[in-house]
């Protein structure tokens, strides 16, 4: 619910958990006052609801004063992270944002802010989802006049935290093969900053996330939290700043390399949305309520609710040595093993024997495939498998046909020679024939080999952002513009054919941020698949995106793992696999009859879980980050169900793991274990525990409870 006081000209956006205030000061300045738990009387916020001065001429601070606006702008006599800089015709920058309206709906509110000497409006618009303790934030810019204006930074939101005596950062940060590691940083005086420069595929290095907690004192289960996630898949900066009084404010929105925004005579311009939200139970409901959002609002509707099909993928077992008859072989095996879905990776295209040749040329290569891929899509589907196909729309080899047809589509500039990574080009996607180009390309895919599956890779990053030919203005739009035709070849995607599943992968875990989650339903995790480094990979990913989401080549990956070298069991990586959308990486034509014997099996018992797996909560009970054991705990939405995930590894002396207080159970109810029948009350599994026998390295144990059903 979001009301509006005329008497205190106050806003009151609120949820039956969070309360989020600001207020039109006497200046008429729009002015942060409050973000936490549900406050159900504001009149009593005391200091909160004064009028802080923007400017006091007579103070001791030589005129300046922090105020915790609630838009803030580069303006004079101000020395604070701005939300958007900007460039007037005359050159004049800078600008003085006052209120001028807002538009107040039930669960969405618009306030305008106006400059007070040029034609510049400021739309900060908010949203609710429901009642979760969650709410959006964006901005749209409007040039009411007849000279441009330049945006040289437009962020989404500024929003103000109170003084405390420190602050810790917590965010996800890593590499390729290492993504989504837990970082905990205490604020001091100055700036922290979280960027990346890197055109797209940001998730490597950062995920566009923050959550902060007062004097660090937050757990998983208590504790205030307050955190923020940028829906953007391409450059970003968050800003958190602890000025010298004390006051922090965090600044988040797209990127700033190489990057402004022209506006012409009544052209607007709109940032992505900031998702902010507030725990008052730890991190943990601060994972809850970004499931629920998914769940519920974000991810693609009448897709979400499905189930992720048991896949099998070509890359780990061959790579770029695709041929029909080692791929009708593996089609043959994996049905065999209750497979629901095949994919054909990267190596199909012309000349696609490496990672020289074939990309931008989006047909089957006819020396290997003489016939096509439909005699293969046409035998998968008679196994009763849906078929699928890996993609990389973005990118182009120099030995390509498209290439040598339009080397002007290549980032770069003609002065100087153009950055060659992992022996491919980046297509300047903020072409719009480009675009369409791509758009083509997957329709013929699609509606010729009835795809039920397409997995869009992105290999590389944005080395320059040179666009020949194009007007300066536009050269500064281009990272933008590359993103927004991204999401634009995914809408059309879903909108054309809601009923094939998209992954979205981008040399693993690339792009795995709350922008594509509104378009893909499974996320290449990582392109590490050692199942122990998935256990740290996994926590990180599960904090924030939901488990049946988490998708890759193999999470049932060869043994021993190609990155690392690591040795592992099959009934561990099994196991592991299970926590994640189900996949298969292993040589079926090489595999021995035990090991399919046991991935029937294993493909039979995650099939039996799946419903309340991919439906699920995760708690971490136990990290390998803290001990030589991992235990995950999956609760059903409805917390009728759980099934719990324990993995040893380094375990020494015979020591035994402690018991394990499981969470997120009715604490009434009677719970019974599938394997023996045991019976508890979720407060006694809760408060009590529960014991997990694990011994030395790769012992790992699965348990199911059900709850007893109640007679009338």
């Amino acid at each position: 619910m979001i009301t509006f006081d005329a008497r205190r000209r106050m806003f009151h956006i609120q949820t039956a958990e969070m309360s989020y205030l600001c207020s039109i000061g006497q200046d008429n300045r729009l002015v942060h006052r409050y973000w936490g738990s549900r406050l159900k009387d504001t009149e009593d916020l005391g200091e909160l609801s004064q009028d802080w001065p923007v400017q006091d001429a007579g103070c001791s601070d030589h005129g300046y004063i922090p105020v915790p606006l609630e838009y803030r702008a580069q303006e004079p006599h101000t020395f604070d992270e701005p939300a958007v800089r900007v460039r007037f015709a005359d050159g004049v920058t800078g600008a003085r944002l006052v209120y001028k309206a807002h538009r107040l709906e039930e669960n969405s509110l618009t306030i305008t802010l106006a400059e007070e000497t040029y034609p510049l409006e400021v739309e900060l618009r908010y949203a609710l989802y429901g009642d979760l303790p969650i709410l959006s934030r964006s901005a749209r810019f409007y040039n009411g006049g007849a000279g441009e204006i330049v945006l040289e930074k437009m962020a989404s939101a500024t929003v103000c935290l109170p003084d405390e005596p420190f602050w810790r950062l917590t965010h996800f940060a890593g590499r390729w093969g290492r993504e989504y590691q837990r970082q905990e940083t205490r604020l001091s005086q100055g700036k922290m900053v979280l960027e990346n420069n890197r055109g797209l595929c940001a998730a490597h290095q950062l995920t566009p996330f923050f959550a902060l907690d007062a004097r660090g004192e937050a757990t998983q289960t208590q504790g205030e939290v307050y955190y923020g996630a940028l829906c953007w898949s391409g450059d970003f900066k968050i800003t958190c700043e602890r000025n010298d009084r004390g006051m922090l404010a965090v600044t988040a929105g797209v990127g700033e390399t190489d990057t402004a925004w022209v506006l012409h005579e009544r052209e607007s311009f709109s940032t992505p949305q900031l998702l902010l939200g507030y725990s008052g139970r730890g991190f943990e409901r601060m994972s809850e309520t970004l499931y629920d959002l998914q769940y519920d609002y974000l991810c693609p509707r009448g897709k979400i609710d499905l189930e992720r099909p048991v896949l099998y993928n070509s890359w780990y077992p061959y790579e770029f040595s695709l041929t029909e008859g080692n791929l009708l072989g593996l089609m043959e095996r994996a049905a065999a093993l209750g497979v629901e879905l095949f994919v054909v990776d990267d190596g199909w295209m012309p000349g696609r024997t490496n990672d020289r040749a074939g990309l931008g040329d989006w047909v089957a290569d006819p020396r290997r495939f003489p016939r096509g891929l439909s005699p293969l899509a046409e035998r998968c589907h008679q196994l009763g498998m849906g078929f699928g196909l890996w993609i990389e729309p973005e990118m182009v080899n120099p030995d390509s046909a498209l290439f040598r047809e339009h080397p002007d589509w290549v980032l770069g500039e003609t002065t100087r020679p153009r950055t060659l990574a992992r022996n491919q080009y980046v297509l300047n996607f903020a072409r719009d024939d480009v675009r369409d180009y791509a758009i083509a390309c997957i329709d013929r895919l699609i509606d010729e080999y009835r795809l039920d599956y397409l997995k869009w890779d992105m290999n590389r990053y944005i080395g320059e952002t040179g666009w020949p030919g194009a007007p300066a203005e536009k050269r500064a739009e281009l990272r933008i513009r590359y993103i927004r035709n991204v999401y634009a070849v995914w809408e059309h995607m879903n909108r054309k054919y809601p009923h094939v599943l998209y992954e979205n992968c981008a040399g693993g875990g690339g792009r795995t941020d709350f922008g594509m989650a509104a378009y893909a339903d499974r996320i290449n995790r990582s392109d590490n698949a050692d199942p122990v480094d998935v256990l740290l990979l996994h926590e990180g990913f599960a904090t924030l995106f939901l488990p049946k989401m988490a998708g890759g080549a193999g999470n049932i990956s060869p043994s021993p793992n190609g990155m690392n070298g690591r040795v592992t069991p099959l009934d561990f990586r099994m196991k592991v696999g299970m926590m994640g959308s189900l996949s298969i990486g292993i040589n079926l034509l090489q595999a021995p009859e035990g090991e399919l014997e046991a991935l029937k099996k294993c493909v039979a018992k995650f099939k039996r879980l799946r419903a309340d797996l991919q439906n699920s909560y995760v708690y971490v009970i136990a990290s390998l980050r803290e001990g030589p054991y991992a235990v995950f705990q999956y609760v059903n939405r409805a917390r009728t169900a759980f099934t719990v995930f324990a993995f040893g590894h380094g375990l020494h002396f015979r020591d035994a793991v402690p018991r394990l207080r499981l969470r997120g159970l009715r604490p009434e109810a009677t719970y019974i274990r599938e394997r023996d029948g045991l019976r508890a009350r979720g407060d006694a599994l809760m408060n009590g525990g529960i014991h997990v026998a694990l011994h030395g390295d790769y012992e790992a144990v699965v348990d199911t409870y059900r709850m007893e059903e109640t007679k009338n």
